[in-house]
């Protein structure tokens, strides 16, 4: 007969016979080095067909290759490798045979008929037909491979199968891996992510040890493999053995979004005006920007980020599989933005194979980071001067074409002026952190160094710097005059009518400060310079700062000498400059931003004129793609049905509480749930007890008094204000290197962020807190403590 009956998978040529995916998964597992797969061998399809047609002339010629071939007291496991099993579109997975623990031809033989018997099944064959696949087309191989002795064994998963995470899954038993899957052992569960394992058995069996020779395999194996995948494993007391690889095949269509980041830059509910105008301004710079490092994405700025509910949460899945590609965790965009818990075990930068090919662009990139300075030397005074050409104040007579023009130009320069007020944050924080480095040498903590000595520059973009000169020329006034900020009329003021050096003062403050606001991120906020009364509140409330650079080391102090303090004081001057930088282009993004509010105004007064609309305000609930149709086609009639029905949902929404992280498209139900102990991570040390006072915005700063604990969303400069009051921080979103994180370690004080449920806490309740764990507990409820966390 002539037909191969048995080929050693170790002469198999990949364009020879047809031995099935799983026996081709083996084959590729076999050519790489230091990883260790049973000798295996493979009966090729063929044989299954004239096995059909003659079973006892195959039975006869097959052990008679086996009997030469293998031996008879070895044991070997019997699996199938069909032309449709573990392909990229599906895995038939456990519909054919496997039966472990042969010995003896006779019944290699008997389990190797099974495995061809199996094909004809009623699983296979349903199975097969609900894919659209013809039963009569499966063409079964067979795999023999030497059995090994297992210790311990099991399944790693280079990929969440259920989540799409990218961290490695590992499942382990003692003894063999039958256990997994036919007795219905509950396995011991590890997960690793970005270089240390974040979840583990509180007291495993299986030593850690074995987990990480497991671990380092799998390593070899995935820089040559560009999917991800399943390896089965098994541990014989010395070293670990492959004998399974399949693709997972349930990840293609699965998202995986988090609001990390959006809690901290988009908080809470985002209108539609909003969302249309940040998402596609935000999300095309974040994509130039990961473009620059690993070449064109394909990507749309809507695809990296969907809203739930009116909430925000980017698409990381899209966003960790270029990270991952270079080598950097999945999370890395978080990390960079200090949005993911240190405890989590991230190690950070990881190289391997499979970033060479991005090195020629990686090296470009870093470089031009390193220069990045020359280009905001060069761009900054372009932009300003570019920005100086709008107005916070519009001609009221302006057409809502012109006002849509102008609204196109100011989408434009904003998106360079993001480019900038991304980038230079990170370059920041980079230097600073190398700066740290150096002085851990020398035995000096950060917090215990004035990292601004003599740097005047900042003072220019601090409103706090300001509002303490303010509160002093307020009070030099006399009682009377005092009295007429109580409840101020504007009306004069804003016509430039001052009567008193305080005022000429306060506009000049307004001048340069009044397009802050509680959420530079949103348009909605109501800017500094609409609401004086509420910075005469600020002025008022306003006590002097503790000044403490003067007790912290300064650069002299440090006795650094030779190349050590020449190192030191190259990156502490440059991560000097990039701070003057850093808070130079977040006021220019914050001015810049704002202008946004102004001008869909005047759209909006136009579109109340012709009856479309009703308020001002019922812009926001339309997109700006709605706001530019109706204007070109002259049509709003449907215009307030859209408002009310949305004015409804947002009603609707705005209380629910949303996971962190939502995997898929589907919007997840609404479950509320409470806490009596709340954790968060922890980014300002020291300990402190004290009252609650829960912030939710700019309007309820004048309720916090001196040593209480604020609570608050989130923060930007706009709340700056707040923290020299606070005697700690608790806020529900951040990261370390988040706004309310570096001001509650410039003032010293706790602070501990992305606190889920923190915004249920009640005023009043006593808290303590501690800013080294991030542990947070509740020591007193308030009277209406069943409506607070529980």
């Amino acid at each position: 007969m002539d037909i191969k009956f048995l080929i050693d998978l170790d002469n198999y040529r990949p364009n020879g016979d047809h031995i099935g995916n799983k026996a081709k998964n083996l084959y590729y597992l076999r050519k790489l080095k230091k990883v260790n797969v049973p000798k295996t061998w493979v009966v090729p399809e063929g044989v299954c067909q004239v096995y059909l047609e003659n079973p006892q002339e195959v039975e006869k010629d097959l052990k008679a290759i086996l009997q030469v071939t293998l031996r008879n007291d070895q044991a070997y496991a019997v699996r199938s490798s069909s032309n449709i099993e573990d392909s990229h579109a599906t895995t038939f997975a456990g519909l054919f045979t496997t039966i472990l623990n042969v010995k003896g031809y006779a019944e290699l033989i008997k389990a190797i008929a099974e495995v061809w018997q199996s094909v004809d099944c009623d699983g296979v064959r349903k199975y097969a037909e609900s894919l659209s696949i013809d039963p009569e087309t499966i063409k079964m191989s067979v795999i023999i491979q030497e059995m090994v002795p297992a210790v311990y064994s099991g399944v790693l998963f280079s990929r969440n199968p259920m989540t799409g995470a990218h961290e490695m899954v590992l499942e382990a038993v003692q003894g063999e891996g039958t256990a997994l899957v036919q007795d219905g052992l509950t396995p011991e569960r590890f997960v690793y992510r970005s270089g240390g394992w974040v979840a583990q058995p509180k007291k495993e069996a299986m030593p850690m040890a074995v987990a990480n020779k497991v671990l380092k395999g799998a390593e070899r194996i995935l820089e040559s493999v560009e999917y991800p995948i399943d390896l089965e494993w098994a541990y014989d007391g010395k070293d670990v053995y492959w004998v399974q690889m399949r693709e997972i095949t349930t990840l293609d269509a699965l998202n995986v979004y988090s609001n990390r980041m959006s809690k901290d830059m988009m908080p809470g509910m985002i209108h539609p005006l909003i969302w249309s105008v940040n998402i596609p301004m935000v999300n095309a710079v974040w994509i130039g920007i990961l473009e620059e490092l690993v070449g064109s994405l394909g990507l749309a700025p809507e695809d990296l980020a969907k809203q739930f509910y009116y909430r925000v949460y980017f698409d990381m899945g899209a966003v960790g599989q270029v990270f991952t590609k270079i080598g950097f965790p999945s999370e890395g965009l978080e990390m960079m933005m200090g949005m993911v818990p240190a405890e989590q075990g991230h190690a950070g930068f990881r190289p391997s194979m499979k970033m060479l090919k991005f090195l020629p662009r990686m090296i470009w990139f870093f470089n031009d980071k390193w220069r990045f300075e020359r280009k905001l030397k060069a761009k900054l005074p372009e932009i300003e001067e570019e920005l100086a050409t709008f107005s916070c104040h519009p001609d009221d007579n302006c057409s809502a074409e012109k006002a849509l023009q102008e609204i196109d130009r100011l989408f434009t320069l904003m998106q360079k002026i993001v480019y900038f007020n991304v980038l230079t944050p990170i370059l920041a924080s980079v230097y600073r952190r190398g700066v740290e480095t150096m002085l851990k040498k020398v035995d000096v903590d950060l917090l215990n160094f004035n990292f601004s000595e003599n740097l005047t520059e900042l003072d220019e973009y601090n409103p706090n710097v300001v509002l303490e000169k303010l509160r002093q020329q307020y009070e030099k006034l006399d009682p009377v005059e005092q009295s007429i900020y109580d409840d101020f009329d504007q009306t004069e003021f804003n016509k430039g009518n001052y009567r008193n050096d305080f005022e000429k003062e306060l506009a000049q403050f307004l001048e340069k400060f009044g397009h802050f606001s509680s959420n530079s991120n949103n348009f909605m906020a109501v800017p500094w310079r609409e609401d004086v009364n509420f910075v005469l509140q600020m002025v008022i409330e306003c006590e002097e700062t503790e000044h403490q650079e003067n007790r912290r080391l300064g650069f002299e102090d440090l006795g650094m000498k030779g190349i050590q303090r020449s190192g030191t004081r190259f990156i502490y001057n440059r991560a000097r400059r990039h701070m003057v930088f850093r808070d130079r282009v977040g006021s220019d993004y914050v001015l810049g931003y704002g202008l946004f509010r102004p001008y869909f105004f005047v759209v909006a007064d136009r579109m109340i004129e012709e009856g479309w609309i009703e308020t001002r305000e019922d812009i926001f609930f339309l997109s700006w793609s709605e706001i530019k149709d109706t204007i070109q086609n002259n049509n709003g009639k449907d215009l307030q049905q859209k408002v009310a029905q949305r004015r409804e949902d947002m009603e609707k929404f705005k209380d629910v509480d949303l996971p962190d992280l939502i995997y898929g498209d589907e919007a997840p139900p609404l479950i509320k749930t409470s806490y009596k102990k709340l954790h968060g991570t922890a980014t300002s040390q020291g300990y402190y007890s004290g009252p609650v006072k829960v912030v939710h915005s700019a309007d309820e700063f004048e309720k916090v008094e001196k040593g209480d604990i604020i609570v608050i969303p989130y923060s930007d400069v706009g709340w700056t204000p707040l923290f020299v009051k606070a005697g700690a921080v608790i806020s529900e979103s951040g990261g370390m290197l988040s706004h309310s994180s570096i001001i509650a370690r410039e003032y010293h004080i706790p602070a501990i962020v992305s606190v889920s449920h923190a915004m249920q806490l009640k005023d009043g309740q006593q808290i303590s807190m501690n800013g080294f764990t991030g542990d947070i507990v509740i020591l007193e409820e308030t009277d209406d403590n069943e409506q607070g966390v529980e």
